[in-house]
């Protein structure tokens, strides 16, 4: 009977789908993360240019006289992040930053302004001036846009860097030196959903592509400024919000599967059970989805729920073969053997999906 071979060779064609969805989602996640990775490096990376943003203009560098330059050792003490929030693509810092410095031509403390963000508050704490030295101590709270790239969410890790700049002096007469050994996170820092497992201050020159209208200056003029750039790096601490979020689709779709266990004769019940798994399934993705701004971009939450889905409809699609084996044959145990491959085929594919791409999005 030519039945039992096709049999054999959906159940195959069902397992080779898996296979070459687990290879092919693994491998996106997996340049998702060795792109981010590349660019948390390159942001602090003082001699590299980053993805996106305007190169160094190298005819800046070369013209310094390094003995006019006016050096301000500067750090910074985060002491408060109260908001992160992806699907407004900010988050807010309340942070200590100082400058020592002994030129009296220059003011950082008043010039100072915080790149892709608006300072909020800005509070002079202490300041400390004698003919050698000069310190000034701010506490500043400041709202920084960021893009929250979301592809591995939720195993995802950012960098949320907080970058300063001088508004008046370009890096030919000032430079910021960072104050390594100063500069830290308060042990107090809390982020809900994510634990802070680095930073790193450094400074890089940073140019802009436009000489803003100015006539005096030359055709491609490019301004270039000293930025201090503090990262901090973090990281989805556990398993606990992957469970959480993907727990009502696991569930419908270990339901859908069970339908494999109900015998063939009870059609009603059969179907009724994968049904109402199919939008389950649905209506956790639209929780899940508005956990994350909406973006273009193809990541684990879209694989993990469309593969839900495609089980649960592929399930569905087998319990109907099993109906027409019924109907063709009426071989009550050749139906009962395919529902047991089937639920095997599902079972396994379905769970070494999710384990696969979960540790492919995860660092």
């Amino acid at each position: 009977m030519m039945l039992k071979p096709l049999l054999i060779a959906w159940l195959f064609t069902v397992s080779t789908g898996y296979i070459s969805a687990m290879y092919f989602m693994a491998d996106m996640l997996q340049t998702s993360k060795s792109n981010a990775q590349q660019e948390h490096r390159a942001r602090l990376d003082p001699t590299a240019d980053e993805t996106g943003r305007t190169g160094v203009d190298a005819r800046a560098l070369d013209g310094i006289d390094h003995s006019e330059q006016i050096s301000v050792e500067t750090g910074i003490y985060v002491d408060r992040i109260p908001r992160l929030s992806m699907p407004d693509t900010n988050w807010t810092v309340d942070f200590y930053l100082w400058f020592r410095w002994s030129d009296r031509e220059i003011s950082p403390g008043q010039n100072f302004h915080v790149i892709d963000g608006e300072i909020l508050k800005k509070e002079l704490k202490t300041r400390y001036d004698d003919s050698v030295t000069r310190y000034e101590l701010y506490r500043v709270t400041a709202r920084i846009s960021k893009f929250f790239n979301v592809a591995r969410f939720p195993r995802d890790d950012h960098l949320l860097a907080l970058r300063i700049e001088d508004a008046q002096n370009q890096i030919g007469k000032m430079i910021f030196v960072p104050d390594v050994s100063g500069s830290a996170v308060s042990s107090r820092v809390k982020i809900p959903g994510y634990e802070i497992y680095d930073s790193t201050i450094v400074q890089k020159p940073h140019s802009y592509k436009t000489r803003r209208g100015d006539p005096r200056l030359a055709e491609g003029y490019q301004a270039t400024y000293s930025q201090l750039v503090y990262g901090i790096a973090i990281k989805e601490p556990g398993w606990a919000l992957y469970i959480k979020m993907f727990l009502g689709t696991f569930a419908s779709v270990a339901i859908c599967l069970l339908s494999f266990l109900i015998g063939p004769a009870h059609t009603g019940p059969r179907f009724s059970v994968s049904i109402g798994a199919f939008f389950a399934a649905i209506a956790s993705t639209y929780v899940v989805s508005r956990l994350i701004p909406k973006t273009g971009t193809v990541g684990l939450t879209d694989f993990v729920t469309g593969a839900s889905l495609v089980t649960i409809f592929l399930a569905v699609l087998t319990s109907t073969m099993t109906l027409k084996i019924g109907e063709v044959t009426g071989e009550a145990q050749l139906q009962r053997r395919f529902d047991i491959a089937a639920l095997l085929v599902f079972l396994i594919g379905y769970i070494s999906l999710n384990i696969v791409i979960a540790q492919a999005a995860s660092i």
